[in-house]
């Protein structure tokens, strides 16, 4: 075995500080699952995987690491396509998830799954609501670095808000492990920051009563429909909203209508009302009128809810993807139109590129940071309520050319679907070359330069955020 920069025996000494256990060669055979990305152009195909499964093990490994020249990367479930040459750090291991019922908190293991989460939290605390993934397959960790959406945003806000993260125990650079609460600066930038801060393993979040008997599901619409859609949506959005409301549009084709548990071309809206049934279809009875329109909602728990997106993870490492994720002040009609056209255009560019390109509409997804911009990293800007999801790809196996013009299609469509002179601001998650920092971190980023400078000294880790001088 030989890396990318080093021989044998940098790899022979890291292997010997683990149990056999927590090696993964790449011949073992659930080396792919272990370092599979979403990305496919991202997947760099590892020399070595290790898979801690103590935080000891953890530190001494990650002190260790970090003192070679190994390309490394943390890696959680793949989503944020984190990967590199030499070696990955699987941290699928870090899995716990303990109650306080009294100071109703619950710490959980950073490196399991959302769907992980909501399954032992149903057993230990069932009328309880955790702020969490709407995407269960995607990891805890990932999440909270890019800021983290749930359900229950436009009520509670952020994941990684203070009032929703209370804490985190990081395995920083030199091995030692510390609750981030003891550095105010580091619990700050995990709150949004993008990562390269140190490894996230506890989390520790609130929790709260929930109502059990939501109302959500979905209900599909034809295409031919469309105008009724974004005036029902616009119209929806435009009044006062309660807040356990809210209300996705899916406009996806090709592979990836299997990711959303559908076979059908046809518009897609999923809709959550945690008031329940009669209430939701109230809010809802404009699109249950919508001729042709099929009624797929049901009554379910918050686990519930997020089982009817357990179907994301199919298409992961299937397609090279660039995404662009934006977040809007207001949705209009023109805005649904323009986007679901800008959509179905790609179809006329290339097939192959509009099969693997998707457009979601998460309406009513968020809220102003609760405790106010400065109290996390990343500071959203006042009164964005809405998320649109664009994300442009070609099948893993497309050359060049095709990646390049998909590529190209993602830098170009913000500006085609809202206009040149549009306001645009981008979410940490899905962060890309092309995406310009100061308009994601703004009046914060020169602090998180600072600190990825203080905190990854050598800068070994795979981040968003670059340090503000080189690295020495």
């Amino acid at each position: 075995m030989a890396g990318s920069n080093t021989d044998g025996n940098v790899f022979t000494a890291l292997c010997s500080l683990l149990h056999t256990d927590e090696i993964i060669t790449p011949d073992s055979p659930d080396y792919l699952t272990s370092i599979q990305t979403w990305a496919a152009q991202k997947q760099s195909s590892p020399c070595l995987v290790i898979r801690p499964i103590t935080i000891d093990a953890l530190s001494k490994t990650l002190a260790h690491l970090y003192a070679t020249n190994l390309d490394f990367a943390i890696y959680g479930h793949g989503f944020s396509s984190a990967s590199a040459k030499d070696v990955v750090v699987n941290m699928s291991a870090f899995d716990n998830l303990h109650l306080d019922a009294q100071s109703e908190s619950v710490i959980i293991g950073a490196g399991q799954t959302w769907a992980d989460v909501y399954q032992k939290l149903s057993k230990v605390a069932p009328e309880y609501g955790i702020v969490g993934a709407r995407t269960p397959c995607v990891g805890v960790a990932g999440t909270i670095l890019s800021g983290g959406f749930s359900w229950l945003s436009s009520e509670y806000g952020c994941i990684s808000d203070p009032v929703n993260m209370l804490d985190a125990k990081v395995v920083k650079y030199d091995g030692s492990a510390v609750w981030a609460s003891a550095e105010p600066d580091l619990l700050w930038a995990l709150r949004g920051g993008g990562g390269g801060f140190g490894v996230l393993v506890q989390v520790k979040l609130r929790l709260f009563p929930y109502p059990q008997r939501i109302w959500a599901g979905e209900i599909l619409i034809p295409r031919e429909r469309l105008e009724h859609v974004a005036e029902g949506i616009a119209n929806f959005v435009a009044q006062p909203v309660d807040p356990k409301v809210t209300l996705f549009l899916y406009v996806v084709k090709g592979r990836l209508l299997q990711s959303i548990g559908t076979d059908s071309d046809m518009l897609v809206l999923h809709v959550f009302d945690a008031h329940g049934e009669e209430h939701g279809r109230t809010n809802f009875q404009w699109a249950l009128n919508i001729p042709g329109a099929v009624d797929q909602t049901m009554i379910t728990t918050l686990a519930g809810v997020a089982n009817l997106k357990d179907k994301a993870h199919i298409v992961k490492g299937t397609m090279k993807q660039f995404c662009q994720p934006l977040l809007l002040r207001e949705i209009s009609q023109d805005t649904i139109i323009n986007a679901i056209r800008w959509f179905e255009g790609i179809r006329n560019v290339d097939e192959s590129i509009a099969d693997c390109t998707y457009l979601i509409f998460e309406l009513l997804s968020s809220r102003d940071p609760v405790g106010g911009i400065s109290s996390c990293a990343w500071p959203r800007p006042s009164g964005t309520n809405h998320i649109l999801l664009l994300g442009i790809g070609c099948p893993a196996d497309a050359g060049p050319d095709k990646e390049r013009r998909a590529r190209d299609l993602a830098i170009q469509a913000p500006s085609m679907v809202s206009g040149d002179n549009a306001e645009i601001h981008v979410l940490p998650n899905g962060f890309e070359d092309y995406h310009d920092q100061t308009k994601i971190w703004g009046p914060h980023l020169a602090k998180l330069q600072s600190l990825r400078r203080q905190l990854d000294p050598r800068g070994r880790f795979k981040g968003a955020v670059e340090a503000m001088t080189d690295w020495a």
